[in-house]
């Protein structure tokens, strides 16, 4: 039995190699380091280092799936860790390659003999999943810069004293206004540098959008189950997908809701009980969405919407925000795991909704057939 522990960097990674008879107490003893460059032959003298009854352990970086995909099926285990859980590393007073590859392989090791999870696993998402992630975030991307150019505009025009709103200003309607508002030559272009950047970024992001669809395809089944629910739009719900990969991985609600940063730690001591942050181990995607439309939520759901006011009369409203995104994700993962429409659905709406999907991935299928003919 060999662990290994990988310190990973987009051009070369640095491995610590130990056996399962390896000093305990010395640490420094019957260890091998090495370093290998992330190219074709520095990949082929790693592979020849594997064996079947191995175990690796990566930190999660931006490159650690990608590279955990190449080799996973030479070895006995690849161990992905979420940086939150390794706090004794970044912690550490002296930092270098070679001790945190080793410091990873003594993680490894000690989990795996002692047979007690002091890591949980980072979940290699499929190919499909990955992609979507992917596109997801290029698209928070593109929102985030327009909200930035709105801003800048805005600011702009309270500069000079000319009185247009933020949501005048999200809108199209006054921004031809907007463009011709006045004859300073320096206001002038610095607002038709920003409104062209904006009406560009805002095809961007639509095209992005549309691309978020069609690779949701293969999982038409869930989408269907989770727009079931009022207030969950086929956006929302893909996001919902691309976050969780798949409800088998959640042992119960509270898990699931905790890994959609949704429930927060409490902790106690003595008599007294304090609320602290979320879970940041999880992934956030699925809570932004889902927050911006929870006042649409509370306008199809009565029942929603008496619990939030019951509660935001005397809790912060942020906290009631949190709460009820929670209970939301609850019934999500019910609905998830039992494979059935939400108890409220409407019917007509819900399947205008799916008719509306099918229609796009139709049409999207249409034009690529038109576009290889041509």
């Amino acid at each position: 039995m060999n662990f290994i522990g990988i310190d990973l960097h987009t051009n070369r990674f640095t491995c610590c190699y130990r056996d399962e008879w390896a000093s305990m107490e010395d640490p420094r003893k019957d260890r091998v380091v090495k370093t290998f460059e992330l190219d074709a032959e520095g990949l082929a003298a790693f592979y020849a280092t594997l064996t079947v009854d191995t175990y690796v352990l990566v930190e999660a970086t931006i490159t650690t799936f990608s590279f955990a995909r190449l080799f996973r099926d030479r070895v006995k285990e690849v161990v992905i860790a979420n940086t939150y859980e390794l706090k004794q590393i970044s912690l550490a007073r002296c930092n270098t390659d070679k001790i945190d590859a080793d410091k990873l392989c003594r993680i490894l090791k000690m989990q795996v003999l002692s047979r007690e999870q002091t890591i949980s696993p980072v979940t290699i998402p499929p190919k499909e999943i990955q992609d979507l992630r992917s596109l997801f975030s290029t698209y928070r991307l593109y929102k985030k810069q327009n909200t930035q150019l709105k801003n800048r505009i805005h600011s702009l025009l309270k500069e000079h004293l000319y009185g247009f709103t933020q949501e005048e200003i999200f809108g199209r309607k006054s921004r031809q206004e907007i463009r011709d508002i006045s004859d300073d030559p320096v206001l002038r272009f610095q607002l038709n540098q920003l409104l062209d950047r904006l009406e560009r970024d805002e095809v961007d992001a639509e095209a992005l959008k549309d691309q978020v669809l069609l690779q949701a395809a293969p999982f038409m089944a869930q989408i269907e189950i989770l727009t079931s629910m009022k207030g969950v739009s086929v956006f929302i719900a893909i996001a919902i997908i691309a976050d969780i990969i798949e409800v088998s991985r959640f042992r119960n609600a509270k898990a699931f809701t905790s890994y959609l940063r949704s429930a927060p730690h409490v902790a106690n001591s003595n008599t007294s009980t304090s609320i602290r942050g979320t879970n940041k181990k999880g992934r956030k995607l699925s809570a932004t969405l889902l927050t911006q439309s929870l006042n649409h939520v509370m306008a199809v759901s009565p029942k929603l919407r008496r619990w939030y006011d019951r509660l935001a009369e005397y809790k912060k409203p942020g906290l009631v925000r949190t709460g009820l995104r929670r209970r939301v994700f609850a019934e999500i993962f019910q609905m998830l795991k039992k494979g059935e429409y939400h108890y409220g659905r409407d019917p007509k709406k819900h399947e205008a909704k799916m008719a509306e999907y099918r229609r796009f991935l139709k049409g999207q299928k249409n034009a690529a057939v038109l576009k290889k003919s041509a």
